[in-house]
């Protein structure tokens, strides 16, 4: 009698375990595409976006109270506010006493509780804002140019776990400002630091900043990894999106500051 031969199967590799949230966050800065194809292979996690995005609030908040907390920053604050009053009475725009009568409101109204008040409300809506933008952006860009499409909810979970970096951001931003006396972050500007804040030059140095473009970065690995775009188109969309509204910003920087001014 013929014996039959048996076939034993090939074994099956199990799938990689799934990393924990904390781990993701910390892989962002280190092995950030593994996160994204991690996001791409798993069912939607919201805490991968929305955990992200309350740290970073909440790191935001800190850094806010604790800048306007520091008596350098306050007094230049009060300087650029006379001095913007004074200007206004030089232009014959205002009487010396609707000047002081001016000052002293913003004194009362405008003083660090408030402005801490402003700046914790602003950080609250513009992080929220930010990390559903940049998503938008994600997915628009591999829509129109990416190999394969991905849902937004993958776009929302891997920005938000690239606004990560925002955290570190925070911290830097923190103690340059301490240090320097005035609000500032790690950009261009720092070559610079005594250049006049309204000035176009130092304008465009400050939009120059280190974690603005790392997180171009990131969602260029985002992209790579979420469509299948090759790597050096991906970076050229994300760096060509980051110049176009990086010049949208300055420009209109640029002309508040010389409309409330008068254009003198």
């Amino acid at each position: 009698m013929e014996t039959i031969p048996q076939f034993q199967e090939s074994p099956v590799n199990p799938p990689a375990p799934a990393t924990s949230l904390a781990a993701r966050m910390v892989n962002v800065f280190v092995t950030p595409g593994e996160v994204f194809d991690e996001v791409k292979s798993s069912p939607p996690a919201p805490a991968n976006w929305l955990v992200p995005v309350l740290l970073c609030i909440v790191m935001g908040i800190i850094s806010v109270l604790v800048i306007y907390s520091q008596p350098a920053i306050l007094q230049k604050i009060h300087d650029q506010q006379t001095k913007a009053f004074e200007d206004q009475v030089k232009a014959g725009k205002m009487t010396p006493a609707q000047a002081e009568q001016a000052e002293a409101m913003v004194g009362k109204f405008g003083g660090p509780a408030f402005m801490k008040f402003m700046g914790a409300i602003s950080i609250v809506v513009v992080m929220f804002a930010e990390v559903f933008w940049w998503a938008l952006v994600l997915w628009l860009l591999g829509k129109w140019f990416g190999q394969t499409r991905f849902p937004y909810q993958q776009a929302l979970e891997v920005m938000g776990l690239a606004s990560t970096i925002m955290l570190l951001g925070s911290v830097v931003v923190t103690l340059l400002s301490v240090t320097f006396g005035q609000f500032t972050g790690l950009s261009l500007a720092l070559l610079s630091p005594h250049s006049d804040p309204s000035s176009l030059s130092h304008i465009l140095l400050s939009a120059v900043e280190f974690f603005n473009l790392w997180l171009m970065f990131l969602m260029a690995s985002a992209l790579a990894r979420l469509s299948g775009t090759p790597w050096a188109k991906a970076l050229s969309l994300t760096l060509g999106y980051w110049l176009l509204m990086t010049g949208l910003i300055v420009s209109v920087g640029w002309l508040a500051i010389h409309i409330s001014s008068g254009f003198k």
